[in-house]
Parts: structure tokens; C-alpha cells; sequence
């Protein structure tokens, strides 16, 4: 038993060592996540900024060259606005990829686990 025992211990170190590993990542992922959610919201709040002074410019200009350059402004901010939209997304799609694969890791790992206690057991 003790020739048998010792592999296993060394096995079961390994994957509470990677297991641990995993669940750090897991943590900075959480914070990188959360880091993208005040992005967006921050995102929001300048769009939200942006339309007013854009409102508030059209008010106070006159003339044809003066609405062509509004609606220029317009244009080029809706732009702006959804490219920044399709980074955020992807960013949170890819953190969300991560954070499943990072939770398949950690379940796999304690399957491994288990199945050692089990066979140290015997």
C-alpha cells in the first residue's frame, strides 16, 4: 500500500496545486469581467453625454454647412458607438469562454481527485 500510496499523494498534490491554479484565474477572470461591466456602463453614460452635446450643437447652429457637419458628427459618432459596442460584446464573449473552460477544468480535475481518494482508500 505505501508503494501505491505515495504516486497517489504525489497525483493529488499536482491536481490541488492545478485545481487552485484554476480557481485564481477563475478569480481574475471574475475581476476582468466585472472591469468590462464598468467599461459598458461607463460606455453608456458617454454615448448617453455625446447625443446631448450633439443635440445641444444642433440647436445652436444655423446654416446648410452647419447641419452637414451635424449630421456628419452624427454619423461618425453612431459609428464610434458601434464599434465600441461590438469590442465590449466581444470581450465579454471571450471572458465568458474562458470562464467555462476555466469551470470544465476545475470539474474535471476533481473527478481526478475522487477517483485517487477512492483508489487510496482501497
Amino acid at each position: 500500500m505505501d508503494t501505491n500510496s505515495q504516486p497517489i499523494e504525489q497525483q493529488l498534490h499536482t491536481l490541488k496545486k492545478q485545481q487552485k491554479e484554476l480557481e485564481e484565474a477563475l478569480l481574475q477572470l471574475k475581476r476582468e469581467q466585472d472591469e468590462q461591466a464598468w467599461l459598458a456602463e461607463d460606455f453608456a453614460r458617454v454615448c448617453l453625454e455625446e447625443q446631448e452635446s450633439l443635440a445641444l450643437l444642433r440647436t445652436v447652429w444655423q446654416g446648410e454647412a452647419a447641419r452637414s457637419f451635424s449630421y456628419y458628427l452624427e454619423a461618425l459618432h453612431e459609428e464610434e458607438k458601434q464599434r465600441w459596442r461590438k469590442k465590449i460584446q466581444e470581450n465579454q464573449a471571450a471572458c465568458e469562454q474562458k470562464r467555462q473552460t476555466y469551470q470544465q477544468s476545475i470539474y474535471q480535475l476533481e473527478t481526478k481527485q475522487r477517483a485517487l481518494h477512492k483508489e487510496w482508500g482501497q
